[in-house]
């Protein structure tokens, strides 16, 4: 998504947001998703191929464990994935 992109998003967004407890929640939407995105791409990154391909390293996806975000917005579940190797 382009920065044109991004902003038209944000425009979007905008108008649903009423109050304060609206705008508290999107953004700790906004940070599960954003963090929930970089631990996929750092299990692509370890894993050495992308969701959906196939692997021949024997290492793999093998589900997500939900574990609790603190950050000073208040806390959170976010779903983090596992590799069958343990290593991320």
């Amino acid at each position: 998504m382009n920065k044109k992109e991004l902003e038209a998003f944000g425009r979007e967004v905008a108008k649903g947001i009423k109050t304060e407890d609206d705008l508290n929640d999107f953004r700790k939407m906004l940070t599960k998703v954003t963090v929930e995105a970089a631990l996929n791409a750092e299990l692509d990154h370890h894993l050495g191929y992308s969701k959906n391909e196939k692997s021949s390293s024997g290492n793999n996806r093998n589900g997500f464990t939900s574990k609790t975000l603190k950050t000073e917005d208040g806390q959170f579940e976010v779903d983090t994935p596992r590799d069958r190797l343990g290593g991320v």
